[in-house]
């Protein structure tokens, strides 16, 4: 029986103020004497200040760790808990008993990991919110150099390009473990409400200060992805200045006429729909987060 932590609920990320609302979510969903939190920096710009993330320890980059896909290789490889959970940061735990369900399916021989997050057009869990054995992911991984890295499987120039084999984050290990014997239970939690997931949200920010507004505003017009993502940040924005008034504000300096303008003329039963979703969310998460508790404060 393991003498400290279950598990160590893992993260990457840019942005300092959505791991702010992420943070403030887990530290309400894993009692403290079960859990280590981590939150992984992705970057030289943004500092993440550890006095946000109460009970966190805030991970730097280094020579072995320069990016989010060699963080969760390294997290794997680190960890003294049994469990190990990714969770990503627009994922969002908004209910108390979904970490002791969790816990129990894990307690069955046969499970490898419970993914409460998966990938909706390939059987992966991805790095959503995904809690798994990490002996079991460990010896199932010795195979796999490049662990929890995307991959183009046997790319050949001759072929066009979109006949490509593509394996996003996780895909491959989820594999891996599946062939090594383990069950991974693939659950979509977020359409019963127990998560709120929002989408898009770091790479929409990134593109906008890597290309400009009016790029970012092209790319929305274009794609759902960066519309979705948009479109969150801006729900986000309003959902984390009223969670934190004392404190910095959410940077994302963007405002809400293009989407606007767009949800009138393409795709606007979808887009309304979809903006449902969110404000949904941003209610569940704000009820849940005013209504418990820190347990890491």
């Amino acid at each position: 029986m393991s003498l400290g932590p279950l598990v160590t609920v893992f993260t990457c990320t840019i942005y300092p103020d959505l791991a702010r609302v992420w943070h403030a979510c887990v530290s309400r969903s894993f009692p403290r004497d079960e859990a280590a939190i981590e939150v992984f920096q992705d970057s030289d710009e943004h500092v993440v200040d550890p006095r946000w993330l109460p009970g966190t320890a805030v991970l730097r980059r280094t020579p072995a760790r320069r990016e989010f896909h060699e963080a969760y290789n390294d997290a794997l490889a680190r960890v003294e808990t049994p469990y190990l959970a990714f969770v990503d940061t627009d994922v969002f735990w908004i209910t108390p008993d979904l970490w002791p369900r969790v816990r129990e399916e894990l307690k069955r021989p046969e499970v490898g990991a419970v993914s409460c997050a998966s990938r909706e057009q390939t059987v992966s869990h991805g790095t959503f919110a995904v809690v798994m054995k990490v002996d079991a992911y460990r010896e199932a991984l010795k195979g796999l150099p490049l662990g929890f890295f995307p991959a183009i499987e046997n790319p050949d120039p001759s072929v066009p390009e979109h006949l490509w084999v593509r394996h996003d984050t996780g895909d491959l290990a989820t594999r891996a473990v599946v062939e090594a014997g383990w069950k991974v239970e693939h659950l979509h939690l977020y359409r019963t409400g127990e998560l709120a997931r929002f989408r898009g949200i770091t790479l929409s920010r990134r593109s906008a200060e890597w290309l400009g507004r009016r790029a970012l505003i092209r790319m929305c017009h274009r794609s759902r992805y960066f519309w979705r993502g948009y479109l969150g940040n801006l729900v986000l924005k309003r959902l984390h200045d009223r969670l934190f008034p004392d404190g910095p504000r959410y940077a994302f300096p963007h405002g809400a006429a293009p989407l606007l303008l767009q949800s009138l003329r393409r795709d606007h039963r979808y887009r309304l729909n979809y903006l449902r979703e969110l404000r949904t969310g941003a209610q569940s998460i704000e009820a849940y987060v005013r209504s418990r508790p820190c347990n890491f404060a």
